[in-house]
């Protein structure tokens, strides 16, 4: 049998870096020659060494048949091979190389595999020098080489289980049958997106505040994105059984400043270390006494699960005799919680602790296309004399606000019944029929019936209800938009009301919403006066005030829209989906500092996460053309921030000053959502 290693090999084409990148590979292969003959002498059976390499960069100032016969000329039995040669490439062609190999039908499981690289060979530093010729020695010991204890899958100079299961540095001598079990690491592969997905993961449970990176600052090799995510490579499945060379006293410091000697090497089983680099102290200090932050810190065992359970699904689970459930702090509360839910315990345990987190829509539930009956056709030809109104009803568990719900639902279904408001005469004018179509989330058939009712007692004031579907969740709020677009791509050439008798709360705030009744009442009215209703080229939505941050919306999340805009719209359940991968995306930016947040910071909300996403989606489209009926230059409501409103009772409608206008024309955004002194000073 022949050791068998893997180098990947970098050659500048600058003359004087050109040098220095050849005395680091005279090095190493001289490293890899004094290996083998202590190899060889531990084990007679073992009498030869292949090195397969990849030259990345330069092929001219040491060819590779220079390298070959450097490679006999250290010791006879080092046949270096030429795996391939590029311009420019990162690790990931050599990791492929490891992968394919340990993949091969011939290839024999228990076959072990090296990886080293020439670290140094453009940065030449000390500490890479020092760096670099420790972790060589340590992958080419015989005791990596052939473990004492054959359990071991990968073995390196010292293995950490932070900031990641990592042999720092990324050289290893790893076993087939665990190599075998890894993703491919090409370049653009599912390893690396799957990579950025786990990390996108836990920044949207972070936000939903629901786990936590303490111990660390928010960097990306920390993560493992970008070029750092091959470091992570060797260790990201559950089932590595590591083990390492250097004591455990041993430090990363005495490694890279080059004072680690052979009485330092102890080789043994791990995990028996844990950080590489100094971690945050006040974190450290009571991550030791705080159950609760422990069994949420990222750095913990929450995130390697991510990890694994992201990149392997179910084959990511690790077994029940895993070390990583004891050596890891809240590893038997992790570990029920893992025999319960398999790959989906973090997503679980995030949904079951985070009452925000959820989807706005019912997981079974059939959305087919809208169908309109015979007798509600004939009301669509004159679209001047019908107004139709996509009303959900919601009704939360709580009992005040639920209570709170059912007069919201009184209060709107009066106005709808009385008529449409009239700036010039400031009072309801019933010029249109009603045509009403509705959902209920939450509650239970007592409230089904007492909706049902109400709409029986107002038919005779014009308006017509029509009962679409039930939803046992109150947390069901999307599934009347999503019948409200599939009513516009069958009726394009029609105008549609949205309301809803549940205002949008404002994540994370500490105060309670105030002025409910009159604020629905308002928002109501604005969305079904003449002004919104009445067809303009210049606007396809309408509502009671316009912003355009901290994203597109209307107060209230009410509007009355134009379906040739409407229809154009992604449906909202497929919405959803898109802007949490959106907001994946934005997070993970966030991390390579690519924009900020100054103004306003990330939330589930202000990215449009989830349930929040109802908010963001009548203003998502390109053809977005905003009006609203809101006067500017004061508000109706009290601000946090402080500022002019207009103190009135409205309830009463001859207080509502309308003033219809393109929007938009509020530069800034509604009150509470900018910090008041991040406000004052834009």
């Amino acid at each position: 049998s022949a050791m068998i290693i893997f180098y990947n090999l970098f050659i500048p084409t600058d003359p004087a870096e050109a040098k220095v990148a050849i005395d680091v590979l005279t090095e190493q292969l001289g490293q890899v020659a004094t290996s083998l003959k202590e190899v060889t002498n531990k084990k007679p059976t073992l009498q030869s060494a292949i090195l397969y390499y990849n030259l990345i960069g330069n092929d001219a100032t040491f060819p590779p048949t220079e390298i070959n016969a450097l490679c006999r000329k250290l010791h006879p039995s080092l046949e270096c091979k030429l795996s391939g040669f590029y311009k420019q490439a990162s690790e990931a062609v050599t990791l492929q190389d490891i992968h394919d190999f340990c993949r091969q039908e011939d290839t024999d499981q228990g076959t072990r595999v090296t990886y080293i690289h020439s670290k140094g060979s453009y940065h030449q530093t000390l500490v890479n020098m020092n760096w670099r010729r420790e972790m060589t020695n340590s992958v080419l010991h015989p005791d990596c080489q052939y473990p004492p204890d054959d359990r071991c899958d990968v073995c390196g100079s010292s293995f950490y289980t932070r900031f990641s299961t990592i042999y720092p540095g990324n050289m290893w001598t790893a076993k087939c049958s665990y190599v075998r079990k890894l993703l491919s690491p090409r370049e653009g592969g599912e390893y690396d997106n799957k990579k950025v997905e786990s990390v996108a993961k836990f920044l949207k449970y972070r936000l939903w505040g629901q786990l936590h990176s303490s111990l660390l600052e928010d960097r990306i090799d920390y993560f493992g994105l970008g070029r750092y995510r091959l470091e992570h490579w060797i260790g990201s499945h559950s089932s590595i059984r590591p083990c390492e060379l250097h004591r455990q006293n041993v430090t990363f410091e005495l490694m890279v400043t080059g004072q680690v000697k052979p009485e330092h090497y102890e080789w043994g089983m791990g995990p028996r270390r844990e950080e590489v680099v100094e971690e945050l102290l006040d974190a450290t200090k009571r991550l030791k006494t705080d159950e609760d932050a422990q069994f949420r810190e990222y750095y913990y065992l929450p995130g390697n699960l991510l990890k694994w359970f992201t990149l392997y699904g179910s084959k990511g689970v690790p077994s029940s005799k895993s070390w990583a459930w004891s050596f890891f702090p809240a590893g038997d509360k992790w570990k029920k919680l893992v025999e319960k839910h398999g790959e989906n315990a973090v997503e679980k345990m995030v949904m079951e602790s985070a009452e925000d987190f959820h989807s706005a829509f019912s997981e079974n539930h059939e959305r087919d296309a809208f169908k309109v009956n015979g007798e509600d056709e004939a009301l669509f030809a004159d679209s001047t004399s019908t107004m139709t109104v996509f009303y959900h009803i919601s009704f939360p568990p709580e009992a005040k606000k639920r209570q709170s719900s059912v007069l919201a639902f009184k209060t709107q279904l009066d106005l709808l019944a009385t008529g449409q408001y009239d700036i010039v005469s400031r009072a309801y004018e019933k010029r249109r029929k009603v045509l009403l179509y509705y959902s209920i989330a939450g509650g239970d058939d007592k409230l089904a019936d007492f909706v049902t009712k109400q709409c029986d007692a107002v038919k005779s004031r014009n308006v017509e209800c029509r009962k679409l579907a039930q939803f046992e969740s109150y947390k069901a709020k999307g599934e009347t938009l999503h019948q409200l677009h599939n009513f516009c791509l069958a009726k394009p050439s029609q105008r549609v009301t949205y309301l809803t008798n549940q205002l949008p709360t404002q994540y994370g705030s500490k105060w309670p919403e105030i002025q409910i009744s009159q604020k629905i009442r308002a928002f109501t009215t604005a969305v079904t006066s003449n002004m919104c209703l009445k067809s303009r080229d210049t606007c396809n939505v309408c509502g009671m005030e316009f912003y355009p941050l901290p994203y597109n919306h209307f107060t209230g999340n009410m509007f009355t829209a134009s379906c040739e805009y409407v229809k154009d719209l992604m449906p909202p359940a497929q919405f959803e989906i898109k802007m949490n991968e959106v907001a994946s995306d934005a997070l993970v930016s966030q991390l390579g500092h690519v924009f900020t947040t100054e103004l306003t910071p990330f939330t589930p909300q202000t990215l449009g996460m989830d349930q929040y996403s109802v908010e963001h989606w009548i203003g998502s489209h390109p053809d977005f053309q905003p009006c609203d009926v809101a006067p500017v230059s004061r508000s109706w409501f009290p601000l946090s921030c402080g500022g002019s409103y207009y103190e009135a009772d409205y309830s009463r409608s001859n207080v509502y000053d309308f003033q219809w206008s393109i929007g938009p024309r509020r530069g800034s955004a509604p009150n509470g959502r900018i910090d008041c002194k991040t406000r004052a000073k834009n």
